[in-house]
Order: structure tokens, then sequence, then C-alpha cells
């Protein structure tokens, strides 16, 4: 199995360097796809946590009346803080409410000068495991017995219900937008590298022919091939991911770390990109073998 083993391997390296023309398109095929489906990955992983930022800003506030007590109070803090699907029950008083009014407000001082008083309430901000619970969970805190004693209206606890519906509803639609697309990308990818391969072995046909006529068996056959996709997918993602390498220490990591756009904050970690530098490796040799087995059919009728 050793000396087979050794065969196919030299026979294959042979193949390589005298196709290298066919070799080389082949490599440019397999780098240039992964290179896009790289950038394609980054990019969808780093809007995906930009979405989760963006749906984990979503919380339900609970404007207090100024009569509620302060046993209610507790009690309605601690039914809360009770819930599995609550992460965090922060209560805000009306002094620390007037605090953030006149921090928000500070550019504007006369905004806070014409206020007689306090006119603001105190309340509960309570943040969600899940945001997408967000309404269910604020039907509940509406069907508490005594809610009336805490809250002078239903309408005193928010939660953004139109713009929570319009920002899931847009989430969704863009979370099954990027997965076909990427899905498609990796098909073209696929049927591209395929044609290259076949058009490469297309060359070699009467040579193909000869093993046939001589007794040769399929697999015997399609080995040396499978293993020339594989050092072409090989040299082809180690391209890809040398290029993508460079991206992101010259792009995407200064993104990250606030270097170009102090006011834009893009989170992504470099443990995220060795997973993806693996993936391509990985499929770039996959591909190569893939793509010469699809090739290979047409040509041993199998």
């Amino acid at each position: 199995m050793k000396v087979n083993l050794a065969y196919f391997g030299k026979e294959a390296v042979y193949s390589f360097r005298r196709n290298w023309v066919q070799s080389v398109a082949a490599i440019t095929t397999v780098a240039l796809c992964l290179v896009v489906v790289g950038i394609i990955a980054i990019t969808l992983y780093v809007g995906g946590l930009m979405i989760k930022e963006i749906e984990s800003q979503v919380e339900i506030q609970v404007y207090l009346a100024d009569t509620a007590e302060t046993k209610p109070i507790q009690a309605f803090q601690e039914k809360l803080v009770s819930w599995d699907e609550v992460k965090e029950v922060k209560y805000v008083s009306k002094q620390e409410a007037l605090e953030i009014f006149k921090k928000k407000f500070e550019n504007n001082p006369e905004v806070v000068e014409n206020l007689s008083d306090n006119p603001l309430p105190a309340s509960f901000v309570i943040m969600l495991n899940n945001s997408r619970e967000v309404e269910d969970i604020a039907g509940r805190i509406k069907s508490i017995d005594n809610i009336d004693e805490l809250v002078t209206d239903e309408k005193d606890i928010k939660y953004g219900k139109e713009f929570v519906g319009r920002l899931f509803a847009f989430t969704r639609r863009l979370s099954m937008a990027t997965s076909a697309f990427a899905i498609l990308l990796i098909f073209v990818s696929l049927v591209l590298i395929t044609n290259t391969i076949r058009l490469a072995i297309f060359g070699r046909r009467k040579e193909i022919g000869i093993m046939r006529l001589v007794g040769a068996s399929s697999w015997f056959i399609r080995i040396p091939f499978i293993i020339e996709g594989m050092i072409e997918g090989a040299i082809g993602s180690g391209v890809a991911i040398l290029i993508l390498t460079l991206l992101y220490r010259t792009f995407f990591s200064k993104l990250a770390n606030g270097e170009w756009l102090s006011f834009v904050a893009i989170p992504f970690d470099q443990g995220a990109f060795i997973r993806l530098i693996f993936m391509l490796g990985f499929g770039g040799i996959a591909i190569g073998a893939l793509g010469s087995m699809i090739a290979l059919r047409r040509f041993l009728k199998v």
C-alpha cells in the first residue's frame, strides 16, 4: 500500500508539473473563489454580531407612578428577577432619571433650567436573555395582578413596539438573504472549480483512454487526479489565506480596533479569523478533490 501511495503521489506531482498551465488556472480559480467566500464569511460574521448587538439593546421600561409604595415596588422587582427570560432588572430612581436627563441635555442648559421641579418618574429597565421575547414579557408584565398600583396606565410599560417589530422583521429577512447568498456563492465556486479541472482533464483524455485500454481500474485512474486536485486546492487555499491575512491585518483589524473609524464599533476577534483560515484550508483541499471526482465521471463513464 505504501508503494501504491508513493506511486500515486509521484504521478500526481509529475502531472501537476507537466500540465502547469492548467494547474495554475485551477489554483487561481480556487484562490479567487475562496477569497470571495472568505470576505463574504467575514462580512456575514461581523454583520451577525452587529445585529445581535443591536437586538441586545432592546429593553422594556416600566415607568412607576409617583404614588407607588416601596413594598409593592420591591415585590415587583423580585418577581421580575425570578423570571428565567429576564437577564437584568435595573431600578432608576427619580433623582437618577433627572441626572440622566441633565447629562443628555448638557449642551442645552436652558432646557434643564426651565424645570421647576423633578417631573421624571422612577422606572425599571428590564433587559432580556432573548430580545425577541420582548412582546411576550411586556404582556406578562401588564397582566400582573397589582400592576395598577405601580403604573398609572399600561402605556407606561414601553418597549418600542413598532420599532422592535420592524427591527426583527428586517434582521430576519437579512439573515435569510445572506444565508441564501452564501450557499449560492459556495455552489458557484464549486461549479467554477469543477469546470476548470474538467478542462485540464479534457486535455488529457487520450491518456485516460489509453489507461482504460490497458486494463487500469477506475480508481487507479482516479486517485492521481484526485491527489492532483487536492494539491491544487491546497495551494489555492494557501494563496487565499495569505490574501485574507493581509486584508485582516491592514483592514479588518484596524476597523475592529477603531483605528480608522472610532465612532463605529465593528466586533471581530482573532479566534474567529483563525477558525475561518482552517475552514478555508480544509475547504480548498476538499473542493479540489471533489472537483476532480466530478470532472472524471464523464471520462470514466461512471
